[in-house]
């Protein structure tokens, strides 16, 4: 996970998504209703996450806890960034939790929950 969130916050795409499996599937439970909630397969999730940098600018990643699961290929994970929105300017910290599961290696499922009121709030 952190080789994960060190590639994405340094936009090192062709890199990042070699961490996923073909048929990966990356999902956004809280994600407002004009934005995608599940995207499937590498060619989706790579087209999404390239387009973060125009909205979202990182600045650093505050904390990142990994909670290993019962299952060896299941982690929780913590994580508190800290950025701007890129159209707006204003202030962009937010905490997520993700649930992440490996198949042969590689990023098979990928849930990640938000504060959409956080998002909202720096995007508007």
């Amino acid at each position: 996970m952190q080789q994960y969130q060190t590639l994405l916050t340094e936009a090192r795409f062709d890199e990042w998504i070699e961490l996923w499996a073909d048929d990966g599937v990356c999902e956004f439970p809280f994600a407002s209703p004009e934005r995608p909630r599940v995207l499937q397969g590498k060619e989706q999730i790579l087209a999404y996450m390239t387009d973060y940098p125009s909205r979202i600018s990182i600045d650093g990643v505050d904390e990142l806890r990994v909670h290993p699961a019962l299952d060896p290929n299941v982690v929780v994970v913590e994580m508190t960034i800290r950025g701007r929105a890129v159209e707006t300017n204003k202030t962009y910290n937010q905490q997520y939790v993700i649930v992440a599961e490996a198949r042969d290696g590689k990023l098979a499922h990928y849930r990640e929950y938000w504060n959409p009121l956080v998002s909202a709030e720096a995007l508007s």
